[in-house]
């Protein structure tokens, strides 16, 4: 690698580790800031290519562990760098187009860097589950633990009361994990988007972006959510691990279902209207992610995508 861009990809880590530090001064704006941590490293990765997300990640975890130390490095290099490695790897793997003339290939298809998301998401929050595992109640108890001490710090006479503390903390906590891995799901798949759309802007992305409208799920990913659905009924960690898992699939669902709205829009000149109603309702009001999710799950036998209106997409 060339020394410039060796010292791009150590600045960019370093920036990214900056970015995260700013947690270290519990500042509000400090969490919204650190959501951002990734965007260096995966605006270099998809610049540069492994070797230099590689060399960012590794000067970020430097400046993160002079910063606040091993822990704060660790959870640095296990919720920001390392996942960001992989889906750089990932979205830079390519070969030849079968049937394509010489010089055309075959990226890695959008379907599967979702895979990989919906792959590296599980494995985090398994990672935290077996973490918790010594604890009373297990990750579900600790966290359980965790709302009710809250809640009773903040009430007082002008403070927040709530009723059944303990029964609504034990609702709370038996979906959490899954909202919080969703929650670190989304950032990803944002910041990875952000980077795309930063190094094509700039004319130095190594390959095109990928379309919403492309994403495919596995068809063996049915019988995983057919699985989970049928361990939410358990009780324990069975139960609780297969709720979490459920949260984290509706979301990777409704990712599929919005490339099904962006498949059925793009060829119309409103499409810009549409999709900002439809992103702009599952903001404000929430529930029309469960639709989206339906319409990703139902597709492979619906194909709905193929229903969409033909043609060339409006020139704009």
């Amino acid at each position: 690698m060339p020394t410039t861009f060796a010292m791009i990809a150590v600045a960019a880590g370093s920036a990214s580790a900056l970015v995260y530090a700013s947690l270290l001064t519990a500042s509000p704006a400090a969490f919204l800031l650190a959501y951002l941590a990734q965007l260096p490293l995966f605006a270099v990765g998809l610049w540069m290519g492994t070797g230099a997300v590689a060399l960012a990640s590794m000067a970020g975890i430097v400046v993160t562990f002079v910063a606040g130390g091993f822990v704060f490095a660790l959870i640095y290099a296990v919720v920001n760098a390392a996942p960001v490695l992989v889906l750089v790897r990932q979205s830079l793997l390519w070969r030849p187009a079968a049937g394509g003339g010489p010089g055309d290939v075959e990226w890695y298809p959008p379907g599967g860097l979702v895979t990989a998301l919906l792959g590296l998401t599980a494995a985090l929050f398994a990672g935290v589950a077996i973490s918790f595992a010594g604890q009373p109640g297990g990750l579900e108890g600790t966290i359980e633990t965790f709302i009710v001490e809250t809640f009773r710090r903040l009430r007082g006479p002008a403070g927040l009361q709530i009723a059944n503390l303990e029964e609504f903390a034990a609702q709370i906590a038996r979906l959490f994990a899954g909202i919080v891995a969703v929650s670190w799901m989304i950032m990803t798949l944002v910041n990875g988007i952000l980077g795309q759309a930063l190094v094509r802007r700039a004319g130095v992305n190594r390959r095109p972006s990928p379309q919403m409208a492309d994403i495919e799920l596995p068809g063996w990913l049915m019988g995983l959510t057919a699985i989970f659905a049928a361990g939410s009924f358990l009780d324990g960690f069975g139960g609780f691990a297969s709720r979490n898992m459920m949260a984290i699939l509706v979301a990777i669902y409704a990712l599929a279902g919005l490339g099904i709205v962006h498949a059925l829009v793009r060829n119309l000149n409103w499409r810009g209207m549409a999709l900002g109603a439809v992103y702009g309702s599952v903001i404000v009001f929430g529930w029309p992610i469960v639709v989206l999710a339906v319409l990703g799950l139902i597709e492979p036998y619906a194909n709905l995508k193929a229903r969409g209106p033909k043609g060339s997409p409006p020139v704009t």
